[in-house]
């Protein structure tokens, strides 16, 4: 019976570059493996890009010996999936929700507390609210509140709305600036997407 010698390490790297989004082909030497005229055999070897995925230490030995290609279509793919990203923390930003004071309270700010608080602002102007009227701010206090101070809140609220999103647009043009700009593959990956802390 013929012995099967498995390979124990990569002691050489021929070639090494991105096929697709986390999938590496490299051409490798096993244990200093050679033809009978000396010249190295090089394997056919395809990696994940998960250092702590089944191929980690494969793929941090390939590292190590050689510098992968990613080719332009790879970065193309990366930024893409990472503005995507950016979109994503955008619209969940547009429909989340702030706190801005007025008349030394605290309130919600969103779409939901927009409309919530724009029927109400219908009725008072109609003159039909209820006698001891309220409204409930940020900390759940129970504030009463006139025509004209409801009036004011529905103001104010778009406004915080309107500053909120123009800041958010403008967090979102500049991650996707950055990203763009980005030559580097982990670079890419590795970009935090949100706020700056």
């Amino acid at each position: 019976m013929a012995e099967i010698n498995t390979p124990t390490g990569i002691t050489a790297v021929s070639t090494a570059q991105y096929v697709s989004d986390g999938l590496i082909f490299a051409a490798v030497q096993f244990d200093g493996a050679t033809n009978p005229d000396g010249t190295p055999v090089y394997l056919p070897v395809t990696v994940t890009d998960d250092e702590s995925g089944p191929d980690a230490w494969m793929l941090a030995r390939i590292k190590s010996l050689y510098s992968i290609t990613v080719p332009e279509f790879i970065l193309a793919a990366a930024r893409q999936k990472k503005r995507a990203e950016i979109n994503a923390w955008r619209d969940a930003q547009e429909n989340g929700s702030v706190i801005f004071t007025l008349n030394g309270h605290r309130w919600d700010c969103g779409k939901a507390s927009q409309t919530r608080l724009s029927p109400v602002v219908a009725v008072a102007k109609s003159g039909m609210l209820p006698p001891g009227f309220f409204w409930t701010d940020a900390d759940n206090i129970d504030v009463p509140m006139t025509t004209d101070e409801l009036t004011a809140l529905e103001a104010a609220m778009q406004q915080n709305m309107v500053l909120q999103g123009f800041k958010i647009h403008e967090r979102q043009r500049q991650m996707k600036e950055e990203v763009d700009k980005f030559t580097d593959y982990k670079a890419i990956k590795d970009y935090v997407v949100g706020w700056p802390e």
